[in-house]
């Protein structure tokens, strides 16, 4: 589900909505809706594109994911935004969880609470030639909320967005050999380590279902 520019009036409709309905807990929306019309039966896997900002689009989104994956290209620019984002990722939903239990509390109901499986940052468009030295600082700041695996920056991205088709679509006999498996292998090694945490956190919900 990808972010664009039509879903964009939402970001005004939302407050008209909730003006209208005041019990409506509008961080929930996408989350109800993905349950409630089956779309979480009929995927495995659900991923949602959000556009870069905080807003009730992006809030839905997170709210209603299992694994938070947010990319980030190796510069200091991108490495204080993102820094800037995380601040901003926990206040928000700390505030909300506040209001919130305020009524849960007083209605005997349990506390909600806002958490994820996993959350990765990704280094994208990664240029080992320029970048390394930010790269490393900004994986010792951020730890293990880190990819090990730096997602190179590939000539295939721009070339096959051109006809409108993503790494996966495209025609391999379209492109130069050498920069169709650059790019490709640099994706298949970002897709391997995001694979390895979406088996982990399938793997954990089977254990706590098992235990309860």
């Amino acid at each position: 589900i990808g972010a664009q520019l039509n879903l964009y009036w939402a970001e005004f409709q939302i407050p008209v909505w909730r003006m209208g309905l005041r019990s409506w807990p509008l961080w929930d929306a996408l989350n109800n809706f993905l349950q409630d019309d089956g779309v979480l039966d009929d995927y495995d896997i659900v991923f949602l594109d959000t556009p870069p900002a905080l807003g009730y689009l992006t809030i839905n989104a997170l709210a209603a994911a299992d694994i938070l994956l947010v990319p980030l290209g190796a510069s200091f620019l991108e490495f204080d935004s993102t820094g800037r984002f995380f601040d901003m990722l926990y206040s928000t939903f700390a505030s909300i969880e506040e209001g919130e239990n305020v009524a849960q509390r007083a209605a005997g109901l349990p506390e909600i609470k806002f958490e994820w499986d996993v959350v990765r940052a990704l280094i994208t468009r990664f240029d080992a030639s320029q970048q390394t030295d930010m790269a490393n600082v900004i994986q010792a700041y951020f730890g293990d909320f880190m990819n090990a695996y730096r997602q190179d920056v590939t000539a295939l991205v721009g070339q096959a967005g051109e006809q409108v088709n993503g790494i996966y679509e495209a025609d391999y006999r379209d492109f130069n050999r050498d920069t169709y498996v650059r790019g490709r292998e640099t994706f298949d090694r970002t897709y391997a380590e995001f694979k390895e945490l979406l088996i982990g956190s399938w793997w954990r919900d089977v254990q706590m279902e098992g235990a309860e």
